[in-house]
Order: C-alpha cells, then structure tokens, then sequence
C-alpha cells in the first residue's frame, strides 16, 4: 500500500502536471480540483503552424539546433512572447521560434576537454561573421519554445510572457511582467517576477522566489545539499506552500496570507512573516517544534495541544511561546493584523 506521503507526492505532481500544460488557476490547485485539457504534442503543432502560414508570408519560422556540453551554460532575453524550456536527453540545444525574430547561437565559451560548447547566448539574430558576433537582439515570437540538455542551467531575462522550464539542472529567471512556472528543477532556482505568480513543483537545491504583485505556489520541493535555503517572498499576494523539506525556511508577505502544509524537519528553522494576513499551518499532530507566535490584530488558536511557556504583551502584540512534543525545530510566526491557525493534517 501507498504510504500518506507518496499519495500526497502523486496528487501533487498530478496537479502541477495540469498547470504546467493548461491554464488553470491557482485556487484550482490549491483546492485540488483542475479542469483536465490535454495539450497538442509539441511536433504537432510545429507541423500544423509550418503547412498553414498565411498567404501574405508574414507567418514565419525560425529553427536551429547546436551540440554542447551535457552542463552547458544557457542565457538569454526575451522581450516579448510566451517562452517553454524543456530538458531532454540530447546533449544538444534546439531552439523554435513561431511568427517572430530569427535565432542565433553565440558561443562563449568552450570545454577544454572536448570542445564542445560549455556556455551558449541565444539571440534573437543569427551571427553575422565568422567568428560569430553580430547583434544580440531579445527572443520575441508568438511561440519560443527550447529543448536543451538535461543537465543545463538556464539564465533568463524578460520584459512580459509567460515561462516556463522543466528537467534541467538550474534555473535563474527574471521578468518585468509575467507568470513564471517552474518543474523538476534539480540543484537551484532563482526567479522574480515584478507583476505575475510563481510556481514551482517537484524541484531541489537552493530556492528564491519573489513577486511585487502576485500570489506564489511551492510544493515537493527539497534540498539537494546540506545549508539549501527555501525563501519566497511577495508584497501583494499570498503564498501556499506543501511539502517543503528544506530546514531553513524564510516565507514572507507585506500584504496577504500564508498557507503551510507538511512536516517540520529535525533541527529546522522556520520563519512566518506577514504584515497584513492570516498564517495557517497544517501540520502533523505529532508534530515537535518550538512556536513563538506574535501577532496584533488578530487571535492565535490551534487544534493541537500545545504546552504554552510565556504568553505575555509586547508594545500593543501578543506574544505566545509554545512547545509541541519536544520542540525539535523552531517556528516563528509573525503578523501584524491577521489570525495565527495551527490545524492537523
């Protein structure tokens, strides 16, 4: 029989398997109920787009493939246009753009060992001499799709769309305005959105997500080394989190709610902050960890028996510390206008 933790495992990777190739909203996955459209096969709709281009010729290809290390180095920018990054088996990286620039491959640098390529800029313009330099436009396209080697980390810059990246080694993503949606990412991420939401599913290492304005969903997610660091932050959202097994936690949130579901690790530490929301954990009721909960406006209650220590006022707060079982990691929950809920899972 399946244990608890690999039906929630499944249900997740089920959910994150419906965002990743339809568009559902947040609240349909956090209620665990997405609506199921099955997208076209990717080969598919590049056939489909190639024999029906518009009588007047503005509808235009572009693709091109390089070989390159198993652990290459990939940047590049978009300026406009939804992009998909996807890892596959080939140490090799195909790039497809539908209806905008052309595509170019600018080799930086080369491995010594084989002379393969080991960090490659993609452009949006082929290179235009011999030693291939020339202009170093941003992607854009109706569609910017790339397949690159499993074992790649990925640089991305954007201005507006929607990314989204999935089996490879690292990701680093940056946009101005858009959605960033992250899968099975191995060793790292880095994304930051000014104006969208951020997701992540199924992935390792060490984590850094942050919105100015936009909800963040995290969940499967581990340490791939000893120290990893988990942190999400948004000013204008809120941020739900399941299974998070790295120890070093830091989630904050200037205007919205935060939702924990999962365990806390031996030795863990485990950061709550928002000014203006409701914290709610749903934890195990054998769960052991020491809760020092602060709050203003708002009332702390919990469906698992604590043993309370102190609980005292602090300059217009209540402060509330707590042992649950034999407080084997610390929990800190702050907010300044918004309800503290501890809830059994």
């Amino acid at each position: 029989m399946f244990s608890v933790n690999t039906i929630v495992r499944k249900i997740s990777l089920a959910a994150f398997a419906v965002l990743l190739f339809a568009p559902v909203s947040f609240a349909q996955i956090v209620e665990g109920k997405p609506k199921v459209i099955v997208a076209p096969a990717r080969q598919t709709v590049r056939a489909e787009r190639k024999n029906k281009k518009k009588a007047d010729g503005s509808d235009t290809i572009a693709e091109k493939a390089i070989n390159v290390d198993a652990k290459v180095n990939i940047s590049l920018c978009v300026s406009e246009g939804n992009l998909k990054i996807t890892g596959w088996d080939r140490n090799e990286i195909r790039a497809f753009i539908g209806n905008g620039t052309k595509v170019g491959f600018k080799v930086q640098q080369k491995s010594r060992q084989n002379n393969n390529p080991v960090w490659v800029m993609i452009t949006g313009s082929a290179p235009t001499d011999a030693k291939g330099t020339g202009s170093e436009e941003c992607l854009s396209g109706e569609e910017i799709e790339l397949d690159v080697p499993r074992g790649a980390t990925v640089n991305v810059k954007g201005s507006t769309g929607e990314t989204r990246i999935e089996a490879v080694r690292k990701a680093e993503v940056k946009y101005i305005s858009g959605d960033i949606i992250l899968n099975n990412i191995e060793e790292g991420i880095k994304a930051l959105t000014y104006q969208g939401e951020v997701t992540v599913g199924s992935s390792g290492g060490g984590i850094a997500l942050e919105t100015s304005n936009g909800n963040i969903v995290a969940f499967d997610v581990s340490p791939s080394e000893i120290g990893d660091i988990f942190k999400a932050k948004t000013s204008g959202g809120g941020i739900t989190l399941q299974q998070i097994e790295h120890r070093q936690t830091e989630i904050n949130s200037t205007s919205g709610s935060i939702k924990f579901v999962g365990g806390f690790q031996t030795g863990g530490q485990y950061d709550f902050r928002t000014q203006n929301g409701t914290i709610s954990l749903v934890i195990p009721e054998k769960s052991s960890c020491k809760i020092i909960a602060l709050y203003g406006y708002g009332k702390f209650d919990s469906a698992i028996k604590l043993n309370i220590l102190t609980e005292d006022n602090i300059s217009r707060a209540q402060r509330i510390v707590a042992l649950m079982g034999s407080g084997d990691a610390n929990v800190n929950l702050t907010t300044s206008s918004g309800a503290i809920r501890i809830k059994k899972q």
